[in-house]
Parts: structure tokens; C-alpha cells; sequence
């Protein structure tokens, strides 16, 4: 599959997806009866990517793009591109989480990054 986030397309090793209702419920009664009520406005999705750079500076890192817009507060565009399988593009998204981790697969020649990032959709799909 192909992942991007802006303009980075990530080398990513594993991903999950998760979708949520987003809406309001309240009691009534109805029937002589307790009933739960729902209004649905949309579905909030999330999803998580594990993700691996090779020999990246920190200044050209995804992790450290997708920081520093979590710091701003500021919107990304996801996409996933895999065909017919899996077709999901430009969902404006926030960065919820992002974890570094540094060493595993190091070498003296090849320096490996990874990194974690949580995306949540900006509007209820």
C-alpha cells in the first residue's frame, strides 16, 4: 500500500484503522419503557501507522514534520492508495500522537528510525 501524509510518502509496517460514531443520545420514555436515543452526525475515524525511515535526517523526518504540525495544531492530508483493496485519499486530519524510537536495525552505516503516529479525521465522514 501507499501511505502518504502531505507531500511524504511513509515506508510503513504496519497499520490499523478505527471508526467511531459521532452524535448525541439521550433517554426517553416510550412504552412505558426506558429507550436509548441516537442522533448520528458522522463516523470519526482514527488510524495508526508504524512506520520505519533508513538513514533520514531529523530535519527531513516525517516524525519530525508530523511534530511539529502536531505542535501548530495545524490539519494534514492522508491518503492511502492500494487500488481496489484499499482506495482512502485526501482525509484532512490532525496528529493526535507521534512516538520515536532510535537503534533496533542499527547499524554503523545505516541509521533506522521508527516511529508511531495516530491520525484523527478533522470532520465526522
Amino acid at each position: 500500500m501507499t501511505f502518504t501524509i502531505d507531500n511524504y510518502t511513509l515506508n510503513v509496517t504496519d497499520f490499523n484503522e478505527s471508526s467511531e460514531p459521532v452524535g448525541a443520545e439521550w433517554h426517553t420514555w416510550e412504552n412505558e419503557r426506558i429507550t436509548l436515543k441516537q442522533y448520528i452526525y458522522g463516523v470519526l475515524r482514527r488510524w495508526t501507522l508504524r512506520c520505519v525511515e533508513v538513514n533520514i535526517p531529523w530535519n527531513n523526518s516525517a516524525a519530525k514534520y508530523l511534530q511539529d504540525k502536531m505542535r501548530m495544531g495545524e490539519k494534514v492530508v492522508f491518503g492511502i492508495s492500494e487500488g481496489s483493496m484499499h482506495q482512502f485519499e485526501g482525509a484532512q486530519c490532525y496528529v493526535e500522537r507521534v512516538e520515536v524510537s532510535y537503534g533496533r536495525g542499527s547499524t554503523q552505516n545505516k541509521f533506522r528510525r521508527e516511529f508511531t503516529v495516530t491520525l484523527k479525521s478533522a470532520y465526522p465522514q
